[in-house]
C-alpha cells in the first residue's frame, strides 16, 4: 500500500519568493526546494512544513512503508485562483504517484482548504499541523509583529480593513460638526471633532503604510527630479492635471455648501458632481500627457492611454446619470427621464468603443510584431 507524503503552499511562496515551479516529486527536489525558500526567507513557515514533511518521510521509510514525498504550490492569489491551480497539480501529481493513502502536511488553517479536494480524489489518513516555535519574550513578540507587519499580505488582510474603518468612522463623525459650523451653529462641539480627526488621521496612517505610500513617495520625487532634469515634456502635464483636480474640490465644495438648508445626502451628491468632472479632466490631461510624453522620448505611440482616456469619460457620464437619478428619487432636484438615460447610454456606448478600439488596436500591434519577425527570419544573415 503506497502513501503520499502530502505538502501544500496555498499562496505559492516557493514560486513568488524563490522562483520555483512547482509540483516537487520526490525527497531531492522537496529538500532542494525547502533550501532555496530558506535562502530567500528563512522564516516563512512553509521551509519548516516541508522540512517536517522531509522528517515524516524519512520515518516513514526507516518503517519499510512504501511512501512518497510532493509538494503543492498554488497562487499568490489566495481563492479560486490558487485552489485551482493546486487541484490540476494534484491531479498530476496522483498520476505520477498513484497512492493509496495519503498524510496531509500543513502550515495552518489557510492550507487545509485543500483538505477536501484531496480526500476527494484520495484517502486522507491524517492531517499533520505543524507549528513554528518562537522566544515567548517581550522582544520576541515585539519581532515577531513587525515581521508580520512587513509581510505584504498580512498588511493587505488585517491593517488595511482597519485602517479603513477608522478613516470611515472618522469622516462621518465629522461631517454633523462640519456642517454645523458652516451653518453658524455656536454648539460645535471641537473636542469631539478633534478626536473624529484622530481616527481619521490614523486610519489615513494605516492604509498609507499598508501600501508602503512613503516608499512609493520617494520613488516618485526620485522620478520627478529625473524628468525635470531631462526636460521632461511630462512635467508640465502632471501640473496641470494637479492643478484641475485641486481646483475641482473646491468645486465640488462649493457646490455642495451653496445650499445651507440641503440634507446631508444632497451635500455629498452635489460635492461629487462638482468634483467628478474635474477630476475626469484631470486624468485625461495626464493621460495626454503620458502619451505625448512616450511618442516624444522613445518614438512610440501607446495607444492605451487613448482607450483610458474614453474609458474614464465612459464613467464620468454613467457616475453622472446615477447621480442625477438619485437625486430625482429623492426628490433633491428634477431632471428629464430622457437626459438620463441619455447620459447613461452615452457611457455605455463609450465604454463599448473603448473595448473596441483596444481589441483592434491589440490587434494591429499583433499583426506588426508578427510581420517584423517574419522580416527578420527572412533577411539573409
Amino acid at each position: 500500500m503506497k502513501t503520499l507524503v502530502l505538502c501544500v503552499d496555498r499562496d505559492d511562496d516557493f514560486g513568488v519568493k524563490a522562483g520555483l515551479n512547482s509540483p516537487f516529486v520526490g525527497r531531492e527536489e522537496n529538500l532542494k526546494a525547502a533550501v532555496a525558500l530558506g535562502l530567500k526567507d528563512a522564516e516563512d513557515s512553509d521551509t519548516n512544513t516541508l522540512l517536517a514533511a522531509i522528517s515524516l518521510y524519512d520515518e516513514m521509510v526507516k518503517k519499510g512503508m512504501d511512501v512518497e514525498i510532493a509538494t503543492l504550490c498554488g497562487d499568490m492569489r489566495v481563492g479560486y485562483e490558487s485552489d485551482l491551480v493546486l487541484s490540476t497539480q494534484l491531479e498530476t501529481v496522483l498520476g505520477m504517484v498513484k497512492p493509496d493513502r495519503v498524510v496531509l502536511v500543513s502550515d495552518g488553517a489557510e492550507d487545509e482548504y485543500i483538505y477536501p479536494v484531496v480526500s476527494s480524489r484520495v484517502k486522507v489518513d491524517s492531517v499533520r499541523k505543524v507549528f513554528v516555535k518562537q522566544a515567548p519574550t517581550v522582544e520576541g513578540t515585539y519581532y515577531i509583529l513587525i515581521k508580520m507587519l512587513n509581510d505584504e499580505k498580512i498588511r493587505k488582510r488585517i491593517v488595511v480593513p482597519i485602517g479603513l474603518a477608522l478613516l470611515v468612522f472618522g469622516i462621518f463623525a465629522l461631517l454633523d460638526p462640519i456642517i454645523m459650523l458652516f451653518q453658524g451653529s455656536s454648539e460645535v462641539s471641537f473636542t469631539n471633532m478633534g478626536l473624529a480627526m484622530i481616527w481619521a488621521v490614523v486610519g489615513f496612517y494605516l492604509i498609507m503604510f499598508a501600501y508602503k505610500a512613503g516608499d512609493r513617495a520617494r520613488d516618485w520625487w526620485k522620478d520627478t527630479r529625473t524628468a525635470v532634469r531631462e526636460g521632461s515634456t511630462m512635467i508640465p502635464f502632471a501640473v496641470l492635471s494637479i492643478m484641475i483636480f485641486l481646483l475641482g474640490i473646491l468645486y465640488g465644495l462649493d457646490a455642495a455648501f451653496a445650499d445651507p438648508e440641503a440634507e446631508l445626502l444632497e451635500m455629498m451628491i452635489l460635492f461629487v458632481g462638482g468634483f467628478m468632472w474635474m477630476c475626469v479632466f484631470a486624468y485625461f490631461t495626464f493621460q495626454v500627457g503620458l502619451f505625448i510624453n512616450d511618442y516624444l522620448a522613445k518614438g512610440i505611440l501607446q495607444y492605451s492611454y487613448l482607450v483610458a482616456s474614453v474609458t474614464i469619460f465612459a464613467l464620468g457620464f454613467i457616475l453622472q446619470g446615477a447621480l442625477d437619478a438619485t437625486q430625482v428619487f429623492f426628490g433633491f432636484r428634477s431632471y428629464d427621464q430622457a437626459v438620463i438615460f441619455m447620459e447613461i447610454m452615452a457611457g455605455f456606448l463609450l465604454a463599448v468603443f473603448g473595448a473596441l478600439l483596444n481589441t483592434s488596436l491589440r490587434g494591429m500591434n499583433g499583426n506588426r510584431k508578427g510581420s517584423e519577425a517574419g522580416e527578420k527570419l527572412e533577411s539573409p544573415e
